[in-house]
C-alpha cells in the first residue's frame, strides 16, 4: 500500500530500478501502476525479445548494428547498455564466431567509444584472477584481427551475466590458462552467499550443455567443462561428443574450483555420442549425490581406431558411485560394431531404478561368461552340463534388471544372435515375472529396419510370451529413442 502512495516521478525512479526482472510483475499490480510503466514497455518488450534467450545470429550482411555474431559483439551491447546483461537468461553460445569470414565490426567499435575498455578496466574478476586488463583486451583485439574465435572475449562475457539460468558453451571452447583464472574467480564468486538483488555472474545457472557435432571425427574433452560443474546450482547437464579417457585432469592450469568436487547438485545427466571409459565415469560421478537420471550413449572417438569398451566395468562404476539413489539409467552404443570387452555386468546395486534402458550387447557379456564358466567346470567334473550351454534366463534377468524396475528399454542390433539372447531371457517369462520383475509394466524393444528373418520370428514368440503376463510390449526403430519419457 506505501508503493501506491509515491509520487509518480518516485514511482518511475522505483519501476526504472524493476526492469528486467520485477517489470512485469509490478505493470500488472494495478491500473496505476500500469499507466506509468507503458512509457518503458516497448523497450522492454524488444530487449527481452532479443536476448530472454540468446543466440548468436547475422541479421544481415550490411546491419552490423543489429548483428551480434561473436562474445564481443555481446560485450559491446553489454559496455554501452549494461542493462542487456540482465535480460539474458538462457544463452546459446554455441556458434560464437562460426564465421572466419565477417570483417571487424567497425561502426559497433565506433558506437562503444571507451565503453569497452572501462568495462575490462573496472573488471573485479580480472584483478581478482591477477590478470592485467590491457594484456586481456590486446589478445581479444588480436584475435578479432585474424578473424578468429577468441576464448578471452567467450570467458569475458561469463563474468557479466547475473540472472543467465541455461549456460551452452561455445562449440570452439577451450583451455587456457588465463582464461582458466578467470573462470574459477567467476565460479568462486557465483558459490559464495550474496543477496538476490546483487548477484554475480553465474550464481543462477541450473543447466548447462556442450554441443558440439556428434560425428565420430568430434571431440568436446569433459575436463575442460568440470569447472563450471561446481557451480552450486547447476541441476542438469547435457554434453555431446564428450571424450574422457582415463583418470587424466584438467588439461590447463590446475583448476582451485575443483578442489571441493563438482556436479554436487546434479540429478540429471544426458551424454549423447561421447567416448568415457569406466575409470572416467567413475571420476565424473563420485560426488553426484543428488543424481536421479543418467543417459550415456557410446561411441569410438579415440585416435587410434576401434577399441574395445568395456561395457560391464562401465556399468559397474555406475553402480559403485551413484546405484543406490539413481531412478533412471540408459548405457547405449551407437555403433552395432564396435568391440565389447568381454565381462559380466549386475544391476543389483541399483535399489531405486524405475527406467532402465540397455544394448543387449550386456546380456550376451553375461551369457558369454556364464558359458564359459560351466564349460570350465565340467571339464574339471565339478558339474554337469549337457549340452554346455547357458539355460537360466530368470537368472540372466534378475542379474540384468532390477526388480524395481518398471520400464525396461533393451537396444538390439536385429540379429539371430540377440534373438537367442531374447529366447533365453524371456522363455519362461510369463512364470517367472512376479518373482523377478514384479514393478514392470513395459517393455521396449528397440532394433534396425534390416532386422533378419530369425530375429522377427524370435520378436513374435516373445510378443506372445509378454502379453501372457500383461506387460506391454512396444517396437521402436532404431537409432530412434524408445517411447520411455526421461527427466530433463
Amino acid at each position: 500500500m506505501a508503493l501506491l502512495s509515491l509520487p509518480v516521478e518516485l514511482l518511475e525512479l522505483v519501476i526504472e530500478c524493476t526492469i528486467p526482472e520485477g517489470f512485469e510483475s509490478i505493470a500488472l499490480t494495478c491500473k496505476r501502476h500500469y499507466a506509468i510503466c507503458r512509457p518503458f514497455i516497448h523497450s522492454h518488450n524488444s530487449r527481452r525479445s532479443r536476448f530472454h534467450h540468446f543466440v548468436y545470429y547475422l541479421k544481415n550482411a550490411d546491419d552490423v548494428v543489429n548483428t551480434i555474431w561473436t562474445a564481443f559483439d555481446l560485450i559491446i551491447r553489454i559496455a554501452v547498455n549494461p542493462i542487456i546483461a540482465r535480460y539474458v537468461v538462457h544463452a546459446d553460445f554455441t556458434r560464437d564466431s562460426k564465421s572466419h569470414n565477417r570483417p571487424r565490426d567497425l561502426l559497433a567499435d565506433s558506437l562503444c567509444g571507451d565503453s569497452v575498455l572501462k568495462l575490462l578496466a573496472t573488471s573485479a574478476e580480472l584483478k581478482q584472477a591477477g590478470l592485467n586488463w590491457r594484456e586481456y583486451y590486446a589478445q581479444i583485439e588480436e584475435d578479432l584481427q585474424a578473424r578468429r574465435y577468441s576464448q578471452y572475449a567467450a570467458a569475458f562475457l561469463m563474468t557479466l551475466l547475473p540472472n543467465l539460468k541455461t549456460l551452452i558453451l561455445p562449440k570452439k571452447w577451450k583451455p587456457d590458462d588465463a582464461t582458466d583464472k578467470l573462470v574459477d574467480i567467476v565460479v568462486s564468486k557465483a558459490n559464495e552467499p550474496h543477496f538476490p538483488h546483487h548477484r554475480p555472474s553465474l550464481a543462477q545457472v541450473t543447466k548447462l550443455e556442450v554441443c558440439v557435432s556428434d560425428v565420430a571425427q568430434s571431440r568436446f574433452d569433459l575436463d575442460w567443462v568440470l569447472p563450471f560443474l561446481v557451480l552450486r546450482h547447476i541441476r542438469s547437464f547435457y554434453g555431446i561428443s564428450c571424450v574422457a579417457i582415463g583418470v587424466d585432469g584438467h588439461k590447463g592450469t590446475p583448476s582451485t574450483a575443483l578442489q571441493g568436487g563438482f556436479g554436487q547438485a546434479l540429478t540429471v545427466v544426458d551424454l549423447w555420442a561421447c567416448c568415457m571409459d569406466p575409470s572416467a565415469i567413475d571420476r565424473f560421478l563420485c560426488h553426484t549425490r543428488l543424481l536421479r537420471s543418467l543417459r550415456y550413449s557410446h561411441t569410438n572417438k579415440t585416435h587410434t581406431g576401434p577399441q574395445e569398451w568395456d561395457i560391464c566395468r562401465f556399468i559397474t562404476a555406475i553402480e559403485r558411485q551413484v546405484g543406490p539413489q539413481l531412478e533412471e539409467l540408459s548405457v547405449s552404443i551407437r555403433n552395432f560394431h564396435e568391440p565389447i570387452a568381454p565381462g559380466e555386468t549386475s544391476t543389483r546395486g541399483f535399489h531405486r531404478l524405475r527406467k532402465l534402458e540397455l544394448p543387449l550387447e550386456a546380456a550376451v557379456c553375461n551369457v558369454t561368461t556364464a558359458t564359459v564358466r560351466l564349460a570350465a567346470a565340467r571339464v574339471k567334473g565339478g558339474t554337469s552340463v549337457e549340452d554346455g550351454s547357458v539355460d537360466g534366463g530368470d537368472l540372466i534377468i534378475s542379474d540384468l534388471v532390477p526388480n524395481s524396475v518398471s520400464q525396461l528399454s533393451l537396444i538390439s542390433n536385429g540379429t539371430g544372435e540377440h534373438a537367442k539372447i531374447l529366447d533365453l531371457m524371456f522363455r519362461h517369462f510369463a512364470a517367472t515375472r512376479a518373482s523377478t520383475l514384479p514393478a514392470l509394466e513395459g517393455i521396449h524393444l528397440i532394433w534396425p529396419h534390416y532386422a533378419d528373418d530369425p530375429y522377427k520370428e524370435q520378436y513374435t514368440k516373445l510378443l506372445l510370451e509378454i502379453e501372457k503376463t500383461g506387460v506391454v510390449l512396444t517396437l521402436n526403430d532404431y537409432p530412434s529413442c524408445s517411447e520411455m519419457i526421461w527427466q530433463e
